[in-house]
């Protein structure tokens, strides 16, 4: 199945990025991060990305965990929500996969 955009929660999941990075303004990293996916974060405001890409600026800096420490709000998450909806989202079976890991996650913490 092809993969396609949905352009409101991809401008929905940048808009949110973008907050994050601004409330960690203070940090050097999460600068350069806005400067670097700036004018990613504008096109998908802008509802202008119609097509998912393969690969997504900053992933290696998110695989090295440089930003694990920027937390409430979390780096982390509002990067991979959008990296997420610019690959064109989850699929079906991607879904299912991370419902059974939260079920094995709650059955862990019993």
């Amino acid at each position: 199945m092809t993969k396609t955009i949905d352009r409101i929660k991809l401008g929905t999941t940048a808009e949110h990025l973008e907050r994050v990075l601004h409330h960690h303004k203070d940090d050097p990293a999460a600068r350069a991060l806005l400067m670097e996916l700036g004018d990613l974060i504008l096109a998908a405001k802008a509802r202008q990305i119609s097509k998912p890409l393969d690969g997504v600026p900053c992933e290696r800096a998110f695989a090295e965990g440089v930003f694990t420490e920027l937390t409430d709000p979390s780096v982390d998450e509002a990067y991979v929500a959008f990296s997420i909806e610019l690959k064109g989202g989850l699929s079906d079976e991607d879904r299912r996969d991370l419902e059974k890991l939260e079920q094995l996650r709650a059955q862990v913490r019993r």
